[in-house]
């Protein structure tokens, strides 16, 4: 699905900060307010206006905009709100950036979402009065120079505020201040204050400075209010707002990429181009996910360590995620992006205003390393709909013969019954929806019962099924799910890379059979694989793709196949090259058509099954590295914090992605922005662990050998199933619509 073509939300390239139906739903309705509301030019109009803005001004949307209800769409209801939470006003505030909208909603509603969390006489008139749109508002993160005195009726406020977001269009501050007991918050009203506006980096939304000359608060404005909760809650919202942002300037850059020609050629079939905008979608997705998460755990309240952790993670990703995807399209953009008149400059400056105010991404990402390091984790978990319950009753009775059994006799047990591989059509499966697999699963777990893995296999079994004949799924598909066949795949070759239209091994048709000539490389378990999947070229004079046939091939009995086992830079042999010699398949070895080897390759490649997501989402190299960050100096832990970043990102993808499925939808980008994030991920956990053992890193010995072993080892994932440089282009050209080169 390009990036114009999206169903769900004006942010393009599949789901935005929200995920089910209903919140594709209310993104669509307020993209459409938006556009019949807030015309295009009165963001501009406002950049253009010279000088501050007069204090207390609203925008002329915002009757409208209290009347849609998304002024009080995250309050309760008996304040007149709308009853929903964090995770609906992401949803809103994410289709807001992605329009620029102007004014002080960010600001008041971040204020709505602290007093809903706060019981007090002060809180609900106020809340009211917010969900009402008859009261604008604002906040600053911290208290300046504000000090707040003890008096008989309350407090005495002096000092300076630092700058706060829209607090020149507010009716009330929310402001903290020092006081002999520590930092308190105070509600105080606009009018005692004095407010000077700015002129801020991002006219749209200017901040404010905030000066209190001996102005008494009474003691009711005075809040129980924990500034750890007011940071979080602004981190989610901030980064929401920041996905927006990071959306527009995708979608703006892809647009240009597609239509702006140079050298005869639009600009998207550029590799380099094409990379930038697939790494914008990356950064975008992993900000979404983590924006999602944070908010969920907001509205969840599991507790102040997951909120803290979820919200350090967000504010970490999505403001940089902006920053970085606003620069990279004025790049893209050339001069047009380089010129007052195009709005890409707009976007920078409300990308530069969020990341000012809430802090650079190394601090969110040393405090996420702190909370880390002090045990805060974050479980994920998938809830299935009601009639989970059934299938996991129909399923326990047939799990049940596999209690207690290794993993390989678990799966001989399950295999004839469909539950070893139930997405899989019958008599192979069940035929099981996303629902059911995950049901099974969920009662697999219950059961403690665990399958050995298939491997390849789980490769070659949809394309038998989808392409082969009767005999052929009779011959290898009940031995190959019970586990006792084993596969290989004879894909790679050394001149052809990640093209595999490029193959050149040669099968040549004769009297008995096909002749098999050429050479394959980088096969694993090929030394020990009963069987393999060969793609080979039979018709040299097709274009690349159509001459390409599809066999199966014994790999114990063939005569002809020479296996070299590769060593590889770790030392060890785990590749082969595998070369064939005249080698003879017989007719029945051909799966699918002559010539169509492609389709069925694609079909073995690209099977997708649901997989439940992981509960834990740091593994074991990076448990070890937070449990190490406190012996390390704040640049190593800024970077153990931007690993549990991409860490719980990966996690987030992979519930997103599986909730889609169970919702009938596509699974959207997840699948490949989780290969291109995983695998780097993977190589830098490797890296910094070795860098961390000083000198013993140098010497291949116990820690040392371990550490050195993982690292050169990790080399290799960056390279295997599709470099990153080729699945960049797979990402551009598939899900973002950029033409091919």
């Amino acid at each position: 699905m390009g990036i114009g073509t999206d169903s769900g939300t004006a942010t393009g390239t599949g789901t935005g900060v929200g995920v089910t139906e209903e919140h594709r739903a209310l993104a669509r309705s307020v993209r459409g307010w938006l556009a019949r509301t807030v015309p295009p030019g009165e963001a501009r109009a406002l950049l253009d206006t010279p000088g501050p803005p007069a204090p207390g001004a609203r925008p002329e949307h915002w009757a409208a905009l209290a009347a849609q209800g998304l002024t009080g769409i995250h309050l309760p209801e008996e304040y007149g709100g709308g009853g929903g939470g964090i995770l609906d006003l992401a949803v809103v505030l994410e289709e807001a950036a992605h329009g620029s909208l102007p004014g002080p909603y960010l600001a008041t509603v971040l204020v709505g979402a602290v007093l809903a969390r706060t019981p007090g006489p002060a809180t609900g008139d106020t809340l009211r009065a917010i969900a009402a749109g008859e009261r604008t508002a604002a906040l600053a993160l911290i208290p300046g120079t504000l000090t707040a005195t003890p008096t008989a009726t309350g407090h005495r406020l002096d000092g300076t505020a630092p700058p706060a977001l829209s607090a020149d269009a507010a009716d009330l501050l929310l402001l903290p201040a020092a006081t002999p007991t520590g930092e308190r918050w105070f509600l105080v009203d606009a009018e005692g204050l004095t407010v000077r506006p700015h002129r801020s980096v991002d006219p749209t939304r200017p901040t404010a400075q905030v000066r209190a000359d001996a102005v008494p608060v009474p003691a009711h404005r005075t809040l129980p209010i924990e500034s750890a909760l007011v940071r979080d809650l602004a981190a989610v919202l901030l980064a929401a707002d920041a996905c927006g942002t990071a959306a527009r300037c995708l979608r703006t850059a892809v647009e240009h990429a597609r239509v702006r020609e140079q050298f005869g050629r639009p600009i998207g079939a550029f590799q380099a181009v094409k990379h930038l905008c697939a790494d914008m979608l990356v950064r975008l997705e992993q900000a979404r996910a983590l924006t999602w998460d944070a908010a969920r755990a907001a509205d969840e309240e599991t507790g102040d360590g997951a909120r803290a952790l979820t919200a350090a993670l967000a504010a970490a990703a999505a403001p940089e995620a902006a920053y970085t995807c606003a620069k990279d399209t004025i790049q893209i953009l050339g001069g047009t992006g380089f010129t007052w008149e195009h709005d890409a400059h707009l976007w920078l400056r409300r990308a530069v205003l969020a990341r000012q105010l809430l802090g650079t991404a190394d601090a969110h990402r040393l405090r996420a390393a702190r909370l880390a390091a002090a045990g805060a984790r974050r479980e994920l978990t998938l809830e299935l709909p009601p009639e989970a319950a059934r299938h996991r009753a129909e399923a326990r009775p047939h799990l049940a013969a596999a209690r207690g059994l290794p993993p390989r006799e678990a799966r001989r047990a399950l295999a004839p019954t469909g539950y070893a591989a139930p997405h899989l059509p019958p008599p192979y499966g069940l035929g099981a929806g996303p629902v059911q697999q995950l049901a099974i699963q969920q009662e697999l777990a219950e059961q403690s019962v665990r399958l050995s893995d298939l491997s390849i296999a789980a490769w070659v079994v949809p394309s038998l099924i989808a392409y082969g004949t009767e005999a052929q799924r009779e011959r290898y598909l009940p031995a190959t799910l019970r586990g006792d066949l084993q596969w290989c795949q004879l894909f790679s070759e050394p001149d052809a890379g990640s093209d595999l239209a490029a193959l050149r091994t040669r099968a040549v048709r004769t009297g008995e059979g096909w002749r098999i000539t050429g050479q394959k490389v980088w096969t694993s378990a090929a030394r020990t694989a009963d069987h393999g999947i060969l793609l080979a070229r039979t018709d040299p004079d097709a274009p690349r793709h159509r001459g390409l046939t599809y066999f199966l091939v014994d790999m114990k009995r063939a005569r002809g196949i020479d296996i070299r086992p590769l060593r590889e830079i770790t030392g060890e042999s785990l590749f082969n090259e595998v070369h064939f010699d005249d080698v003879l398949l017989p007719p029945d070895a051909v799966v699918g058509e002559v010539g169509g080897g492609w389709r069925v390759a694609r079909n073995t490649l690209g099977n997708e099954r649901v997989h439940m997501a992981d509960q834990l989402t740091f593994d074991t190299g990076l448990e070890a590295l937070i449990a190490r960050s406190a012996e390390t100096d704040d640049a190593t832990r800024a970077r153990i914090g931007a690993l549990a970043a991409e860490a719980h990102a990966l996690a987030c993808i992979g519930l997103r992605t599986t909730l889609r499925q169970v919702s009938g939808l596509e699974p959207g980008a997840g699948a490949s922005v989780r290969k291109l994030v995983q695998t780097a991920h993977q190589q830098k956990v490797a890296e910094l662990t070795l860098e961390l053992l000083g000198p013993a890193g140098a010497v291949a010995e116990e820690a040392g050998e371990r550490a050195l072993h993982g690292f050169l080892m990790s080399r290799c994932l960056t390279i295997a199933g599709g470099t990153t440089q080729i699945q960049l282009n797979v990402v551009a050209e598939r899900i973002l619509g950029l033409p091919r080169d």
